[in-house]
């Protein structure tokens, strides 16, 4: 009977360690939400590897915690319900900070910016001889000005901000075919634009008056402050001389310069918080 006791004591020993081991290895997995489909900063590579910006910076985080990194591809619609139901620990997806996300999630300090620009249509620029020095507020109540955005984003918040109210699109190329033929005359959205208008130089312009701007964050659980303040301390290390930012500078400028079609823009252009007059052509 003994014997029997002491294997059994010797059985559950054995249960109780592995089990804790198992935690032990599953507590040192961070588990990091992005939607892997918008090269070059998040996508997967041929052999089906999460690369881009996004990938480095969330494998970057997870050395500086000394954790494994899992990083979990999630259509960004469900990013902020796989936060609520645990199923990822923390978004790194260039998501925007807005009132209505604030209300589910936390948000940390910015580590991407998107500056605002329109896409605006060719004839109705030239008639309201538009230049990037017209004031915001100007360029928003030229007579005759219909904007369009995709919903729930810039393209709806920004006229929205300065009292227009923009027909919505659910698809890109539905509002950049209505601002090619007039139908609406302003498209407003961020370093997309640039493209955009290179596609359509025949029947649109670039307006870069705008000063408004889209500040992007990790975002945890609502509640989770000590990997808020956690993620906080990682990304002011992004920013200092010989971080990660340094490091991939030569890495992404090439890339980024080509979806600007601008040989002056680089990593800073989309990492660097923007100052009042960014859109100055002059300015970079």
């Amino acid at each position: 009977m003994k014997k029997i006791k002491r294997i059994l004591i010797i059985i559950l020993s054995t249960l109780l360690l592995l089990s804790s081991c198992s935690k032990q290895n599953e507590d040192n997995v961070i588990k990091i939400g992005i939607d892997l489909k918008y090269p070059p900063f998040m996508y997967l590579n041929e052999n089906g590897v999460p690369t881009g910006l996004e990938p480095d910076i969330a494998r970057a985080f997870g050395e500086y915690l000394n954790m494994e990194v899992e990083i979990i591809n999630t259509d960004f619609s469900m990013l902020i319900p796989s936060l609520e139901t645990g199923e990822v620990d923390i978004v790194i997806s260039d998501m925007s900070v807005t009132e209505e996300r604030k209300q589910k999630v936390d948000f940390t300090d910015g580590y991407r910016y998107g500056k605002t620009t329109a896409l605006v249509n060719k004839e109705f620029y030239e008639k309201n001889n538009i230049s990037d020095n017209m004031d915001v507020d100007t360029f928003f109540h030229l007579e005759g000005i219909k904007c369009i955005g995709l919903s729930g984003t810039v393209g709806t918040i920004i006229p929205q901000r300065y009292g227009i109210e923009p027909d919505e699109a659910t698809e890109i190329a539905t509002a950049i075919m209505e601002v090619k033929n007039g139908t609406s005359n302003v498209l407003v959205g961020s370093y997309v634009i640039f493209g955009d208008h290179a596609a359509n130089k025949e029947t649109t312009e670039i307006y870069l008056g705008i000063p408004d701007y889209a500040t992007s964050a990790f975002a945890v659980k609502k509640g989770n402050s000590e990997l808020l303040n956690q993620a906080n301390q990682f990304i002011k290390t992004l920013y200092q001389e010989g971080g990660l930012y340094d490091q991939i500078k030569e890495k992404y400028d090439s890339e980024i310069k080509e979806i600007f079609f601008d040989e002056n823009l680089g990593l800073e252009y989309i990492t660097k918080m923007p100052e009042w007059g960014w859109y100055d052509k002059n300015f970079v």
